[in-house]
């Protein structure tokens, strides 16, 4: 293996991690939250869905 090809990566990851900590800290942007609602919704459409594939029957096969 040459060492262009072993140390190539090692050079990639400092400049990509060099270019990532020059950029500043990003505000976050809380401007209008989702309403209660939608996250309660989203949970029980999971939960029914976890539920439902729970306790869907099993066809078992002759090689039991």
């Amino acid at each position: 293996m040459s060492r262009l090809a072993r140390y190539a990566p090692m050079v990639a990851a400092l400049f990509v991690t060099g270019i990532a900590l020059a950029q500043g800290p990003r505000e976050p942007s809380v401007n209008s939250p989702a309403p209660a609602w939608v996250g309660y919704a989203v949970m029980f459409l999971i939960a029914a869905g976890v539920l439902g594939v729970a306790l869907y029957p099993v066809k078992r096969s002759h090689m039991d």
